[in-house]
């Protein structure tokens, strides 16, 4: 059953009021946190992460390479401190569900599974589009800590003006910038009986109506700040598979059909592999065919039967 369309609610906030509430709340003194702060870009180690190419794709395309932000030292530490402690327990609302706590693709497929019309946007260069301004609107507004406490979680949670990727806490505070500009969208499907959700900088609409939210949505962002990529622009209507965050949303959530495609036609390259990759291979192969798994078990029964049939001969 397709969840609820989301009210529009507040999250509870943390009101943090004073440092010596923040210093106990993370156990770190307020010295610490002001020469951290003070200095955030010396404790980050940029660096280039290329998507790996998949191990099964017989033509392996030229990979996209960017560049992570990546907090280290003491740092890095501290984020971790300021998720656990202060993010990773806030109830998000319905519709927000990536990186959330007890929450997963499968909960996004959820809100539009066996819709007639599914429309797919993403936020073009969503991270580093978040600047220190929007998150210290979040720390401030929608949290709704002290101007002093807001200024110093802003200066340790970003840096050179962008919300940092690899960092600890971007995902919560992507979530919650989101949700501190989506208001006009959450209203508009909710009056035209739309269900919007987010898979972090992945929003989803379905419904009859679905069209008509993308101007909605292209405005909404503009005046936030953000763009959509005009080429990752998907509307999925009558005939065409509905596929959101790579599942198929049918009547039962699916891997789509080349998806499988691929984990078959990987078996059939086995005997090809060398000795020195079999390993390695066949670890990317469990963990596609476990995944196939997660999405639907009936599907992946043949895969699984396959890598049992594999076990038993080694």
């Amino acid at each position: 059953m397709r969840p609820k369309a989301e009210k529009i609610n507040q999250i509870e906030p943390l009101k943090i009021v004073t440092i010596g509430d923040l210093e106990r709340r993370l156990g770190v003194l307020r010295d610490k946190l002001q020469a951290l702060a003070d200095n955030p870009s010396d404790y980050y180690s940029p660096c280039l992460i290329e998507k790996p190419a998949r191990p099964f794709a017989k033509n392996k395309k030229k990979q996209k390479v960017r560049l992570i932000d990546r907090p280290i030292l003491d740092l890095v530490d501290l984020q971790s401190r300021i998720y656990y402690a202060l993010l990773r327990n806030l109830r998000m609302p319905p519709h927000i569900c990536g990186g959330v706590k007890g929450r997963s693709v499968l909960t996004n497929v959820a809100h539009h599974q066996n819709s007639a019309l599914i429309v797919s946007l993403d936020v073009k260069d969503f991270f580093p589009s978040i600047t220190s301004r929007h998150v210290r609107h979040v720390w401030r507004n929608v949290l709704k800590c002290s101007r002093q406490v807001s200024k110093l979680l802003t200066s340790l949670t970003t840096v050179d003006n962008h919300l940092p990727q690899g960092s600890p806490v971007s995902t919560a505070l992507s979530n919650l910038v989101l949700y501190s500009i989506d208001r006009d969208i959450r209203r508009a499907a909710l009056e035209h009986g739309i269900t919007y959700s987010a898979y972090v900088d992945d929003l989803t609409l379905s419904g009859r109506d679905a069209r008509k939210m993308i101007p909605i949505v292209i405005a909404t962002l503009k005046a936030a700040g953000f763009r959509i990529s005009r080429s990752k622009l998907k509307i999925m209507g009558a005939g065409s598979p509905k596929i959101v965050n790579g599942v198929v949303a049918g009547k039962k959530p699916s891997l789509p059909k080349q998806r499988r495609k691929q984990i078959r036609a990987a078996f059939h390259r086995l005997p090809e592999i060398r000795d020195e990759d079999r390993d390695s291979y066949l670890a990317s192969l469990k963990g596609r065919v476990m995944y196939s798994a997660s999405v639907n078990a009936d599907q992946a029964e043949v895969f699984k039967t396959a890598l049992s049939g594999i076990a038993a001969k080694q």
